[in-house]
């Protein structure tokens, strides 16, 4: 284990627990309300006692009390009980059964009345006191009716308001007049009304036969906040386009590791592209998972910028319980305050705070089932070997050799399921997805946080652990280690506010996480990553190649096919395990004043910000990259079988049976041991940096808010250093200075100016500072003295305009500078290829003083609707985006060859992007038990390029401009050639055209010039990234139970995955051609796949339409929040929940990946994504 980062970690834990205990306050014990008599208990003890004298005992112990008719209780009956402890319940059908008696109680008084004869109704009881020396007579008592109407504080009917009966479960609504009935149980009751967006009321019943109830607008949600850049705003107030998502919506989305898979259609306008489903993410623990706002419009990365409490940070691995808020910001009046780093949009993580009251200590686990969602599906062995001849047959008149691989049937037959076991052996018919994958794994996560304080301090704490399952199948090596791909994290956070004085607040956070990585040594001493060998099993491993591992213990080998044919479980399990650590600590320091005293509303904070992040590796080590079974060093047992050298079951195994590897020198081949490699911080194979990362940032700001009558006005001014560094790199250094203001006139006129004057270190001294403004208005109509509300009662209007910049360009550090390189040699000497003795000093990199900022010019129009005291809301958004000065390598610019060198980067592109976003959420109380809720939402995004330096020969359809960044391009097919005259007729090819068969696509001669070639591959479809994007969401809540699923849909994108069939001339082919042509079949869905014959001219077949609807999310709830028995305990918010996350995926795409940013080609594939099914519980106390 690596020591260091341990002790750091219980440094930490010990700090946060110091901390968080010195603030912990004692619980206080709820005050119990009304319980079941079955849940009471009191100590008696009776002999020969009346019936008066049990109620007067009962009555001592508890707070109940007894009502009952005189002249119906016999005082000549006698009990006795022995002493003990006994429920009230049971002592009253012990006492009260002989007597033809029973009881019911309402709230604390237990009435007394004959059984299945007396009810309630006009009845005169008594009731005892301990008090009192004689019982009081009672009037008649009745079961009172209650009615009544609420209105709001316009005069205005409020139907659905909920009414219980305080204590009960009883209750009921108002109808659409307003207007209710309810019966309570005596006048003491109370009855609480209640409904979205207004302040619930508790009106105690007393001697009123009508209760008319006025709600009045809950003003804190007309103030709810929203977090926006370096600071927030009131909802109602905000004329940017912000959407934002809470703790529960965050919860609700599973047991993810990563919470960038937690947006995948949460918000409108965002695209999740996810591509792996590997434990702890890709390489060393990266994101698989590419976010785009807004879609793409830059071909320069095109991600968000990610601040978690105003810094800069990786979100991939903060724990989801400590979320409090995520806010994404897509505008230019959102973003411009980050001007340079705001183009792509920006994501803002807010996490928990202290909140003044007693100590809440809430407990969260979770357990996850997961199930590899979707792998291509492949022919199995006979299906394969019997298409395999018939292209055989097929090709043998252009390729005579072929006819050497036909395979005799009765042989082929041998591969058919099911099979014998000694079949199973020689003529292997492997389902690879199942032999590699389990049908299960599992993952659980815990979570244990601290909340509260005094008006002094306030604290949040939490302590989280996440294990991350692998789901590869448990295999024993026999070499006494046991490799997995499993992920382990240790998350903690500690967030302290102190009340310095009455205007001064300190805040201290602290937080990081440690976490450890399995994978194995597989890429050992190469430059990149030979995963592929571990999931090749689901993409292009053939079914009848081996089996993964014999009865004798010996892994399945073919020694022929090279690195495209190693058994991917020999790999897993025999290259021992690398152990990547993580240590992240991140702190924050705060000071707040309040400056007040100079002029009211002016306050001041200062900030300083440092991060570390540290990587390291070691763990068991096996042999570096020796897997193969035909290399002499290769530290693995195989065994190859021939199958077509099997005569039956009397021959010896020798002469179909290769045992692998053999050794090339004089001795013997024997497995030897493996060695533990020490922990090291050391740059991985792929990258050559060191992996510890430092940021430093300080900041001060200014803020001000007041309200001058009706008029609100706000100023907030930041200026702020960054310096950040990777390994043994120069620090890189970013430096802004931001100011926004708004005001607003009643909250009907709103007026907002944003600005940031941002400096690079990316660019030249004439570039390296540049201002980004923007601009916003909004017109709250509904505030309008002439607006009527009625049903429809909330209409705002906003627009918004701005600039705003990127200096993430691609490329290296000091573009603008030209680079030096010694080593050069000039031609000298009588030969042709002679060079000079002296070497000198050559321009290795040529630099551009005028390479300067991306700039996005965004324009936004909104409007927001409310209907039915905002039951219903609509959002739209409409928006439009100009893209200018993308940057351009050298490498992607129309620059002669003769130039010389690689060309400088420059600032060239441009793309236009626009779009909308539909949004339509639904709140509403049917009852007093029943809530119905929703949301839906719809996305629309285009781009164009509009400049990318395209030759300017090139045909237009060849030209990136005029096209979406990313647009597929393919050959076009224009159906079978069915025949040979169709296949003379057609249009000649470059290449292969001898090669031509009937039942494969005829190609568009796209350009007209009489030849199919490379120049004839169009434009088709869409890119990579979608153009929709919708999502629908429905809830329902019943007294503690609810329900809720999600659906998450894209459309108009496309994905190319060119499958391999009979890949290196093994018998591999995909569930594409079970549908194949032939002449009985002319309207087949796929071609034959060749068998070693060129010229199958598949043209766009393999442009899959990745549309695709998945139940992105289901859950059912119950909550126990009124559980008596939890209250004695000093439980709160007591919930149990199951829920699941990509329970069902519909496509036609033939696996579940939305991309390949994993490094995981398309047809090389990738650790297949998950579907989710979580049971946890989350309480409080």
């Amino acid at each position: 284990m690596h020591q260091p980062a341990i002790r750091l970690v219980m440094r930490i834990g010990l700090f946060y627990i110091i901390t968080t205990v010195a603030c912990v306050q004692l619980l206080v014990a709820r005050h119990s309300e009304a319980q079941s008599l079955a849940e009471i208990k009191v100590s008696l003890q009776l002999k020969n006692e009346g019936v008066r004298d049990v109620f007067r005992k009962i009555e001592k112990q508890t707070q109940l009390r007894f009502a009952f008719i005189e002249n119906q209780i016999d005082d000549k009956a006698k009990f006795s009980l022995h002493k003990g402890a006994y429920r009230v319940s049971e002592v009253l059908d012990r006492t009260l059964s002989p007597l033809g008696l029973t009881y019911m109680n309402t709230g604390n008084v237990v009435y007394i009345i004959k059984r299945k004869s007396q009810s309630l109704k006009a009845v005169n009881f008594s009731q005892s006191d301990p008090t009192a020396e004689l019982p009081v007579q009672y009037a008649e008592i009745k079961i009172p009716t209650i009615k009544g109407k609420v209105i709001d504080d316009k005069g205005e009917a409020l139907p659905g308001v909920s009414i219980l009966l305080k204590g009960t479960q009883q209750g009921t609504t108002t109808d659409i007049e307003g207007n209710f009935t309810i019966n309570v149980p005596d006048q003491g009751a109370v009855l609480v009304f209640s409904f979205v967006g207004y302040i619930s009321q508790e009106v105690p019943v007393g001697n009123q036969a009508t209760l008319n109830v006025t709600l009045k607008v809950d003003q804190k949600i007309l103030e709810e906040i929203v977090v926006v850049g370096f600071g927030t705003q009131k909802k109602q107030s905000v004329v940017g386009s912000i959407v934002q998502m809470d703790e529960n919506v965050i919860k609700r989305n599973g047991n993810v590791t990563d919470l960038r898979e937690a947006l995948a259609g949460q918000l409108p306008g965002i695209n999740a592209i996810t591509s792996s489903g590997e434990p702890g993410g890709i390489t060393t623990g990266e994101s698989a998972t590419n976010i785009f706002i807004r879609g793409q419009s830059t071909w320069n990365g095109g991600q968000p910028l990610v601040l978690v409490d105003n810094v800069e940070r990786s979100m991939n691995n903060i724990d989801p319980n400590e979320v409090a808020s995520i806010s994404v910001l897509k505008d230019a009046s959102a973003t411009a305050v980050f001007g340079v780093k705001g183009a792509n949009g920006v994501i803002l993580i807010t996490t928990k705070r202290g909140q003044q009251g007693k100590t809440k200590l809430n407990f969260n686990y979770t357990a996850t089932a997961k199930v590899v969602s979707k792998v291509p599906e492949k022919l199995d062995s006979y299906e394969t070997l019997v298409r395999k001849n018939e292209m055989i047959e097929r090709e043998g008149v252009l390729n005579q050799p072929s006819w050497n691989d036909y395979m005799p049937y009765d042989i082929v037959t041998r591969y058919r399921m099911p099979q014998s076991a000694e079949y199973a052996a020689i003529y292997p018919n492997v389902d690879w997805a199942k032999a590699v994958f389990k049908d299960v794994g599992f993952s659980h996560r815990a979570t244990l946080s601290a909340q509260g304080g005094s008006k002094a301090v306030q604290y949040f704490g939490s302590l989280a652990y996440l294990h991350e399952g692998d789901m590869f199948q448990d295999y024993d090596n026999g070499k006494g280690y046991k490799p997995s791909y499993n992920f382990d994290r240790f998350n903690f956070r500690s967030n302290i506010d102190v009340r310095i004085t009455r205007t001064t607040k300190l805040k201290l956070n602290m937080a990081g996480y440690y976490s450890q990585k399995n994978t194995n040594y597989n890429n050992e001493g190469s430059t990149g990553r030979a995963d592929q060998w571990m999931w090749s099993s689901a993409y292009f491993l053939p079914p009848n190649i081996f089996l993964p591992r014999y009865e004798d213990g010996l892994w399945g080998a073919y020694s022929e096919g090279g690195n495209n044919t190693v058994n991917p479980l020999a790999v897993i399990y025999n290259l021992g395990i690398r152990q990547t650590r993580a240590t992240q600590l991140n702190s924050d320091f705060t000071l707040e004043q309040d400056l007040g005293f100079i002029t009211k509303g002016l306050k001041a904070s200062g900030m300083l910000f440092y991060d570390n992040t540290i990587r390291s590796e070691g763990g068991i080590y096996d042999i570096t990259n020796h897997v193969r079974p035909a290399e002499a060093a290769t530290n693995v047992a195989y065994k190859q079988i021939y199958p077509l050298l099997y005569k039956g079951p009397e021959q010896d195994p020798s002469e179909y049976t290769k045992y692998l590897p053999v050794s090339t020198d004089e001795y013997d081949w024997i497995l030897r041991p493996w060695t533990i490699r020490q922990e090291e911080i050391r740059a991985a194979n792929w990258d050559s940096s060191i992996p510890v990362e430092r940021r430093l940032m300080y900041q001060f700001q200014l803020n001000y808010a007041r309200q001058f009558g009706d008029h609100n006005v706000t100023a907030m001014g930041l200026a702020k250093r960054e310096e950040y560094a990777k390994g043994s790199m120069f620090k890189n250094f970013r430096e802004d200075w931001v100011f926004r203001g708004t005001y607003d006139y009643k909250t009907k006129y709103l007026f907002e100016v944003n600005g940031a004057y941002n400096g690079s270190e990316q660019f030249g001294p004439g570039y390296r500072f540049d201002f980004f403004p923007s601009v916003g208005l909004g017109w709250v109509i509904s505030n309008e003295s002439f607006f009527k509300a009625g049903v429809f009662d909330h209409f705002k209007l906003r627009y918004s305009v701005g600039k705003v910049g990127d200096d993430n360009i691609s490329g290296a550090r000091w573009l603008y500078a030209s680079q030096l390189a010694f080593g050069g040699q000039a031609r000298l000497g009588e030969q042709t290829n002679g060079t000079s003795p002296y070497s000198f000093y050559r321009e290795s990199v040529v630099g551009n003083p005028d390479i300067h900022w991306e700039t996005a010019l965004k324009a936004n129009y909104g409007i927001e609707l409310g209907f039915w005291q905002n039951a219903l809301n609509v959002n739209i958004d409409i928006y439009n985006e100009e893209r200018t000065d993308i940057l351009m390598t050298g490498a992607q610019r129309n620059v002669p060859p003769f130039f010389g060198a690689t060309p400088p980067s420059a600032n060239l592109g441009r793309v236009k992007s626009k779009g909308f976003e539909i949004e339509v959420n639904f709140n509403k109380q049917l009852n007093a038990f029943w809530r119905l809720w929703g949301n839906a939402s719809f996305s629309r995004n285009t781009n164009k390029i509009i400049f990318r330096d395209d030759a300017p020969l090139l045909y237009d359809y060849q030209k990136q401009a005029g096209y979406p960044i990313g647009q597929t391009r393919s050959q076009i097919s224009a159906g079978f050639y069915n025949n040979w005259d169709e296949v003379y007729a057609s249009v000649p090819t470059e290449n292969n055209d001898l090669q031509k068969l009937p039942g494969y696509y005829n190609l568009v001669d796209f350009n007209g010039d009489g030849v199919i070639k490379a120049d004839d591959s169009a434009p088709v479809g869409y890119s990579g990234i979608p153009q929709n994007t919708g999502t629908f969401t429905l809830g329902a809540d019943l007294k503690g139970l609810s329900f809720s699923v999600q659906f998450y849909g894209v459309a108009n994108v496309n994905r190319v995955i060119p499958f391999n069939n009979y890949l290196n001339n093994t018998d591999i082919l995909f569930g594409h051609a079970r549908d194949y042509w032939s002449k009985d079949n002319p309207n087949a869905s796929s071609f034959l796949p060749r068998w070693k014959t060129p010229g199958e001219n598949a043209g766009n077949y393999f442009v899959y339409d990745a549309s695709f609807l998945r139940l992105r999310n289901a859950e059912i709830a119950y909550s126990f929040d009124r559980s008596e028995h939890l209250k004695k305990k000093n439980i709160s918010n007591m919930r149990i929940f199951l829920n699941g996350t990509n329970l069902f995926f519909w496509s036609k795409l033939p696996d579940d990946r939305e991309g390949t940013y994993d490094g995981g080609g398309a047809t090389t594939g990738a650790y297949p994504t998950m579907r989710r099914i979580n049971l946890g519980i989350d309480f409080s106390f």
